[in-house]
């Protein structure tokens, strides 16, 4: 999960689908690729000292690494978290690794979902990073504080690079309040052209 700036809610986002999704039995991992701004381990209570970081700076083939350096167990059955783990002023040069690569293989193979809470994608490069490994992007906007063509600009970078843009979730979108729709079909046509629009 992306957004396009700070506070749009997509690290809220993705907590709650892996709660959804784990409460249907799916055996689910989280990622917390904000390795400057990690909030995850917090959320779920899991212990910080070793994590994304630490795997993508060793050595140790990854495929040889036990399931605990992976994947922590949280509270939630069937619910684990890689957290971001130390801080390191070499994020980029970290994520560029084929060690990420390597990582996202094995994890698609002992999970049955795999997502990935990275920093906004305008500000720093690491979403885009992250998106070129991953099997599709889903863009996280705040209503009344993303604007269309902000929206528009994240996805547009998301293509060039040749990444699959799966959707667009809009968070905080309160309909009591709001007396216009927040994205047009103009605006859902350019970005979306060959998906079908779904009324709700």
């Amino acid at each position: 999960m992306l957004s396009r700036y700070p506070s749009e809610g997509k690290t809220t986002v993705v907590s709650n689908l892996a709660l959804a999704l784990a409460e249907i039995n799916r055996r689910v991992l989280i990622i917390d690729a904000d390795l400057r701004r990690p909030w995850l381990h917090q959320i779920f209570d899991v212990a910080n000292s070793w994590g994304l970081s630490d795997l993508l700076r060793e050595r140790n083939p990854i495929a040889n690494c036990p399931l605990e350096a992976v994947a922590r167990q949280t509270d939630i059955p069937g619910l684990y978290l890689l957290p971001s783990g130390p801080g390191t002023h070499s994020v980029s040069t970290l994520l560029h690794s084929p060690r990420t690569k390597d990582l996202l293989q094995r994890v698609r193979k002992e999970f049955d979902t795999v997502l990935i809470d990275t920093p906004p994608v305008m500000q720093i490069s690491d979403a885009r990073v992250l998106g070129q490994w991953a099997e599709g992007v889903v863009l996280v906007v705040r209503a009344g504080h993303t604007t269309r063509d902000a929206a528009k600009a994240a996805t547009e970078r998301f293509l060039e690079d040749g990444t699959r843009v799966l959707g667009t979730v809009l968070n905080g979108w309160d309909p009591k309040t709001s007396g216009y729709s927040y994205f047009d079909d103009s605006y859902y046509d350019q970005v979306y052209p060959d998906t079908e629009k779904v009324k709700v």
